[in-house]
C-alpha cells in the first residue's frame, strides 16, 4: 500500500470538512485523557523531609535514620522503619533531608514520620516541617505522553479513513458528487415558495 492520497481533489470539501470534525474529535479525546491522567498515583522515588528548627546534629549520604510515629493507640512514639539518606542540607532555619528506599511497618507510609533519629542526630518533624514525595517521573510527562500519543494515532486514523483508504474516500467523493447535483434555493426563491 502506498503513503499517499487516494484520488486527490475528488471530493475535496468533503474530505476537509469530514477530517475537521474528525480532528475536533481527537482533539477532545486528547484534552479529556489529559485531565484523567491527573488522578494517577505514581509510585515515588524518594521525600523531601523539612525538619523543625530544633535539628541536632548533621547527616551524611548513604546514613540510615531511624524513623518514629504516633502510635494508634497511646499517641506516644514508636519505631516505624527505617530510609537511607540520599542528601542532606543544613540552614540555620530550616534543614532538608532526602530520603529513599523506606522500610517502613507494615500499612505505614512516609507521611506518618514525625521524628528522624541517627547517630548523633534527632530531629523533630512538626510546626515547621513537612513531608514532599518526589514521584519517579512527573506527571506533567505523563500526561504530554498520553495526549501526544493520543493525537499522533488519531492523526493516522483520520489520514488513513479520510485520505488512503479506497472506500471510504470514495463514499466521501460520491458524497461530494451528489452534493453538487442538490438544487439549493436562491433567497428569492425561498421566499417566494414560503
Amino acid at each position: 500500500m502506498a503513503i499517499g492520497i487516494y484520488k486527490p481533489g475528488h471530493g475535496y470539501w468533503v474530505r476537509v470538512l469530514s477530517a475537521v470534525g474528525a480532528g475536533l474529535l481527537v482533539l477532545a479525546t486528547a484534552a479529556w485523557l489529559w485531565g484523567e491522567t491527573n488522578a494517577l498515583n505514581l509510585p515515588n522515588s524518594a521525600w523531601d523531609v523539612t525538619l523543625s528548627e530544633d535539628a541536632t546534629g548533621a547527616l551524611t549520604p548513604g546514613q540510615t535514620v531511624t524513623l518514629f510515629g504516633d502510635s494508634s493507640e497511646t499517641g506516644e512514639l514508636i519505631e516505624i522503619g527505617t530510609m537511607l539518606v540520599e542528601s542532606y542540607d543544613a540552614s540555620e532555619f530550616q534543614s532538608k533531608v532526602r530520603l529513599i528506599e523506606p522500610q517502613l511497618a507494615e500499612g505505614l507510609v512516609p507521611s506518618d514520620i514525625k521524628v528522624v533519629e541517627a547517630d548523633g542526630f534527632h530531629a523533630a518533624i512538626g510546626e515547621g516541617g513537612s513531608i514532599q514525595p518526589i514521584p519517579v517521573v512527573e506527571l506533567l510527562y505523563v500526561q504530554g505522553t498520553v495526549a501526544g500519543l493520543a493525537l499522533l494515532l488519531g492523526a493516522v486514523v483520520v489520514f488513513y479513513l479520510i485520505g488512503s483508504r479506497p472506500s471510504s474516500c470514495e463514499f466521501l467523493i460520491a458524497t461530494d458528487g451528489e452534493m453538487k447535483k442538490v438544487n439549493w434555493s436562491t433567497r428569492r426563491e425561498v421566499f417566494g415558495s414560503t
